[in-house]
């Protein structure tokens, strides 16, 4: 059978389960009818104790290991000194727990219906879903109100954000979303949309899939009590979407993480190794580009005969790194240390002598607090903190030569590098600086809780 033929049999197949959503989601929305009376009961009772109360759940879709790994103190950022308490949920996990990381701070997960379960394992993708969604709306929307959390607050605007703005409409309770990511430009550059992905891969379908999910991202954009970007394209991208102007505000994210904010370039941690390295920290995962690091390292190693080249992380491409390490002609120069502890990549990042980001996010700015010089790709809001030769280093999008020849140029010519460098921490330091941010993220939960500014 032809190939071309077999792979859409393949994308044909999901095609039952969302038929299927089609005859469900009338029945579930008779249901919702005969939920009225417990909805403007709950909504009632929100509103007369629980409004203007200052408990914040911030709902996400987390792994608890994966969490644990990392060290529970990265969590620590989501507390605000205008919070008396803050809870962390994934509504639909496949376990539950309650772990108390503060005084005020808990992470918590529910675990899923036996019959959401079911239909993931069968396959029915679309079904488990809207089932999915359905009982994290009604549960977070009980436990508001039994806890008086006056709101709701999302790290991604996803599945999470829409459990929010359901939510909100069932009670009333306001939300804040936080857009940290650019899922239009990683669709152009990946090729994925972020919902409806099988039914993209089908002919004339997929003509409606790229509008369907923008109107679905927006959702909670356009309803949210408060939108905010957390650099200048992700601001742009949200306004896109539909966040009403008014209610849109940029809010920087700070490196809540004490070393890097406390790091005295004077003072370094011990080193991790003595032989000079190029670090890469980041997910393995496609849209980092970590295969480009493999790439240009391989393209610069005779020139920079004494570098190694060290990565961090974990994903779904750490088989292919791994393939490519084995093949490449100075794979004892690359040390794959897979996914570390918060401590592990600052003393690595510390000592670096330079950070490749082709597309990072929270990395980038640990390596310039650090004085690293950094070498990134001109995309998305790089070039909002990296500025050409001043800052950082920028070269061309995906551009795996440019790469290589700016990693010799900075090696070569190191100490105008580590001027560069420094005028990177300078200006990250400043950007962004944790107390200013706290206190606008402060301000913004006021507005939102509509505490006055003198209490």
């Amino acid at each position: 059978m032809d190939k071309k033929v077999r792979k859409f049999l393949k994308n044909a197949a999901t095609v039952p389960d969302y038929i299927i959503f089609l005859f469900v989601f009338p029945v579930l929305l008779a249901g919702l009818l005969f939920a009225i009376p417990w909805i403007l009961n709950q909504r009632k009772t929100w509103k007369s104790s629980c409004r203007g109360n200052r408990k914040a759940l911030i709902l996400l879709r987390f792994t608890l290991e994966k969490m644990k790994n990392r060290g529970y103190a990265h969590l620590m950022p989501f507390q605000n000194p205008c919070l008396k308490w803050v809870g962390i949920l994934d509504p639909t996990n496949s376990l539950r727990t309650n772990v108390q990381i503060a005084d005020d701070l808990y992470l918590m997960t529910w675990k899923s219906p036996k019959i959401i379960r079911l239909l993931e394992n069968i396959g029915f993708a679309a079904n488990s879903m809207l089932f999915r969604e359905l009982f994290a709306t009604f549960k977070t929307a009980r436990y508001c109100v039994n806890e008086q959390v006056g709101v709701l607050r999302i790290y991604k605007y996803d599945y999470p954000a829409l459990q929010a703005f359901f939510v909100s409409a069932l009670i009333k309770i306001p939300f804040i979303v936080d857009v940290m990511a650019n899922f239009e430009l990683i669709r152009r550059l990946t090729g994925k949309v972020y919902y409806f992905r099988k039914l993209n891969k089908l002919p004339f379908i997929r003509i409606f899939v790229r509008t369907a999910t923008n109107w679905l991202l927006g959702l909670p954009l356009r309803n949210a009590n408060r939108v905010l970007g957390r650099n200048k394209n992700n601001y742009e991208h949200a306004f896109a979407l539909g966040a009403p102007v008014d209610r849109l505000s940029l809010l920087r994210i700070s490196n809540f993480n004490a070393k890097y904010n406390s790091y005295n370039p004077e003072q370094p941690p011990a080193k991790p190794a003595e032989y000079p390295y190029l670090l890469f920290v980041g997910r393995l995962v496609e849209i980092k580009y970590p295969e480009d690091v493999l790439a240009a390292f391989e393209l610069a190693a005779p020139h920079i005969p004494d570098y190694r080249l060290v990565i961090i992380g974990d994903g779904p491409l750490r088989k292919v790194v791994k393939q490519k390490r084995e093949h490449s002609e100075c794979k004892d120069r690359i040390m794959l240390m897979g996914a570390c502890a918060s401590e592990i990549v600052f003393d690595w990042t510390a000592h670096a002598k330079v950070a490749l980001c082709p597309y990072s996010g929270s990395t980038l700015v640990e390596a310039m607090l650090c004085s690293i010089p950094i070498i990134a790709y001109d995309v998305e809001w790089h070039a909002e903190i990296v500025i050409d030769d001043y800052t950082g280093f920028l070269v061309p999008f995906a551009n795996v030569e440019a790469l290589a020849e700016k990693l010799i140029y900075v090696v070569r010519n190191y100490e105008e590098a580590k001027l560069v460098g420094k005028h990177g921490r300078e200006l990250a330091r400043v950007a962004f600086d944790k107390e200013k941010i706290l206190e606008k993220e402060s301000m913004i939960y006021r507005q939102v809780l509509q505490i006055p500014v003198l209490d």
